[in-house]
């Protein structure tokens, strides 16, 4: 990562945590003059559109990357319902619902779909089919939600 994107990448960071949230994701593409900065960010809750607006609005309103870049275009927006959840903080906003959850785990099959019933900082407890599986983080890949249509 070139200093200049770690340099971005911090501001935008301190801002986003400064208001509750935390960064998901981060890309600068520059195309021609012109910078765009891409974030993705969310809350331990789940992030609202009035919360993405006012930390856009104060990402704006910072001059910090005013001094790195002569203009950039900033998109600021939250984990589609498909993203993968990967870490701790993904999980308890989500617990009730259908997962399908990749691992390494030899006891089980993988994926296997299940509903979330428990999060701590080392596992995940899932209900499949009534029966309770107990899945280790260091065992997880990723999981998604399963969307009922």
């Amino acid at each position: 990562m070139t200093i200049v994107k770690e340099n971005v990448k911090a501001i935008i960071e301190r801002i986003v945590e400064e208001n509750g949230a935390y960064l998901v994701d981060f890309a600068i593409a520059t195309q021609g003059k012109r910078n765009f900065i891409k974030i993705v960010i969310q809350t331990l809750s789940g992030i609202t559109l009035d919360e993405i607006a006012s930390i856009t609005k104060s990402i704006n309103a910072d001059e910090a990357l005013d001094q790195l870049f002569e203009g950039y275009h900033l998109e600021v927006t939250s984990p589609g319902i498909d993203s993968k959840l990967t870490e701790y903080r993904d999980f308890p906003r989500n617990i009730g619902r259908t997962l399908k959850i990749y691992h390494t785990s030899s006891s089980m099959k993988s994926p296997i779909n299940g509903i979330l019933i428990e999060v701590t900082e080392e596992k995940l407890v899932l209900d499949i089919k009534g029966i309770q599986k107990v899945l280790q983080y260091n065992e997880l890949d990723y999981a998604k939600v399963e969307i009922k249509w």
